[in-house]
Parts: structure tokens; C-alpha cells; sequence
């Protein structure tokens, strides 16, 4: 009887086991979110108007910034985890990870090197950078100089002393001991945000000169009334009109690349354009940005 009983629980055990195993480790739980590089800015710099005072603000677009709010209070990331937002669930932190995942992309893929001989230089290379444990996690990661399909992942793992039901019980997820977080930045661009992105290369310095990363006055103008009639094509469902006029776009971008700042700060003229240094890369990120916008489905992200 007691050869029986063992062979009973035995079998049981069997059974059982592979139906819990399958509850300790859930599926994780994403969620995907668009972020920019660069957002309109509220400024307290006004144009001087000569006795008149000072007249409109003039500061218009910012460097974009993904910024991770871990609750660094309590140091248990609960406004990222979904056992947080259920009152009495306790929790347990096991690890964080966050990787940021540049791609490769087409336009300026590289430079010569600086003396005859030297293999070419990336001018933003495909890379992978990955970030292990709560305390060395980055939280603050400005966006200005960031290639569209930029990725940053961050994946929280955390365990509940009891079987929780991470999403729900018409989700696809069963109850579990550990839950894996996961959340998705993916750095978008489309046609009103390249027209913030000249914008903020047009406001921003370049060179001990502070001569404006775009520093073709005229150039300027002329490239932001190219994208408000590309836009302008998008809206009437002219996808061909669109994407003709935004590679005029490229090519004049292409045309102003500078390397240096100009020696005589002029708005225009010899020596102006957009700035394509080592620490400023604004022509091939402009360049990136437009190529980016032409392959995703024709002419760019559908209108916010």
C-alpha cells in the first residue's frame, strides 16, 4: 500500500509540476513608446526691439530629452512595474537592464579619416550600448543628435511572493511568480518635427564664434518653406508631390554641409551653411532624418 501511495504522488507530482512551471516565468509585458529629438520650447528670450523694448520670444524649439523616472525615492521602480498599481501586491526587484540600440543607417554613413591613409571615420555609428542594475542605469538621455529608429529598451524583472496576474485574467498572460517589464523608447521623426529640428540648428551655436549650426539666413528659410509645401502635399494625399519636393530637400541640405565654423559669422555667403563637424553633425543628421522620413511610407509617420 505504501509502494502504491508513493507511485500515486509521484505520478501527481509529475503532472502538477509542469503546469506550475509554466506559471513562474510570464511573458513580458511591453509597451512601445514614440519619442522625439527635439519639442517646442517656452522661452523668456525675447527679440530687443530697440527703444520699443523687448518684442517676441524668440527661442522656438529644444533639444528633445528621454527621461526615466525610476521613483528614486522608494528605489523599487514601482511606477514602471504593474504589481505597483494593485493595492496590497507586494514585489521584489530582481534586475534592471536598459540597452539603447543605434542603427545603421544610408546617408553620411562615414568621413575620411583625419591624415591621408586612415580608414574612413563613422559619422554615427551602429552600436549598442548596454546598461546593467539599478544604481547605473542613465535616466537622463538627451535626443538632439539621436538617428530615427534609435531604440532604448528597458527590461525590469521582478518576482511577487504569491501568484500574481500581471495582465489581467482575459490576458494572455497566466498568474506567476516572476514578471517581466518591458519598455520600448523608439525615436521617431516626421515632418513637423524635422521642421523643429532646423529650428533648433538655426538657434543653436557652433564654433567659438557662436555662429548658428545653420548659418545660411536665406538657406534657412528656403528649406522650412520646402517642408510646410512638402506638408502641405501630405495633407492633399500628393505622396509623389511630397516626396519630390523633400528630395529637393536632401539635396540642398547635401549642397550646404560645412566643416568648420564660418571665420566671418555673416548670415550668408561664402563659407555659410550647416554645420557637419565631428561634435556637431547637423547636415547628416538632417540628412538622415529626411532619408528616414522618404522610406517610411513614402513621405513619413502619419500627422500626430
Amino acid at each position: 500500500m505504501q509502494r502504491i501511495f508513493i507511485l500515486v504522488l509521484a505520478l501527481t507530482m509529475l503532472v502538477v509540476a509542469p503546469c506550475l512551471a509554466g506559471r513562474v516565468l510570464t511573458t513580458p509585458k511591453v509597451h512601445v513608446i514614440p519619442i522625439y529629438q527635439v519639442c517646442e520650447a517656452e522661452s523668456l528670450c525675447a527679440c530687443f526691439a530697440g527703444y520699443e523694448g523687448a518684442g517676441d520670444f524668440v527661442i522656438s524649439a529644444a533639444p528633445g530629452i528621454l527621461c526615466i523616472d525610476p521613483d528614486d525615492d522608494t528605489g523599487t521602480w514601482d511606477n514602471f512595474v504593474q504589481a505597483a498599481q494593485v493595492t496590497g501586491q507586494a514585489w521584489t526587484i530582481k534586475n534592471v537592464t536598459l540597452v539603447k540600440e543605434t542603427p545603421p543607417h544610408v546617408q553620411c554613413k562615414e568621413k575620411p579619416g583625419d591624415d591621408p591613409g586612415d580608414p574612413p571615420v563613422p559619422i554615427f555609428p551602429e552600436h549598442t550600448v548596454t546598461q546593467q542594475g539599478t544604481p547605473n542605469i542613465r535616466l537622463w538621455w538627451p535626443l538632439m543628435y539621436e538617428i530615427p529608429s534609435t531604440k532604448f529598451t528597458l527590461t525590469i524583472l521582478y518576482g511577487t511572493p504569491n501568484l500574481f496576474d500581471d495582465d489581467g485574467p482575459l490576458q494572455p498572460n497566466p498568474a506567476a511568480w516572476v514578471h517581466v517589464e518591458r519598455w520600448v523608447w523608439h525615436v521617431e521623426v516626421d515632418i513637423d518635427t524635422l521642421q523643429l529640428v532646423l529650428e533648433l540648428f538655426h538657434e543653436l551655436p557652433f564654433g567659438v564664434d557662436q555662429v548658428p549650426l545653420i548659418s545660411d539666413e536665406p538657406l534657412y528659410y528656403y528649406l522650412q518653406g520646402l517642408l510646410d509645401a512638402a506638408d502641405d502635399a501630405y495633407e492633399d494625399g500628393d505622396l509623389a508631390t511630397a516626396a519630390a519636393i523633400l528630395g529637393d530637400f536632401e539635396l540642398d541640405v547635401m549642397d550646404a554641409c560645412i566643416d568648420e565654423s564660418p571665420s566671418f559669422p555673416n548670415q550668408t555667403g561664402p563659407g555659410t551653411g550647416i554645420a557637419n563637424s565631428d561634435e556637431n553633425p547637423a547636415c547628416c543628421k538632417l540628412l538622415i532624418d529626411v532619408e528616414y522620413i522618404l522610406e517610411t511610407t513614402g513621405i513619413g509617420q502619419p500627422k500626430k
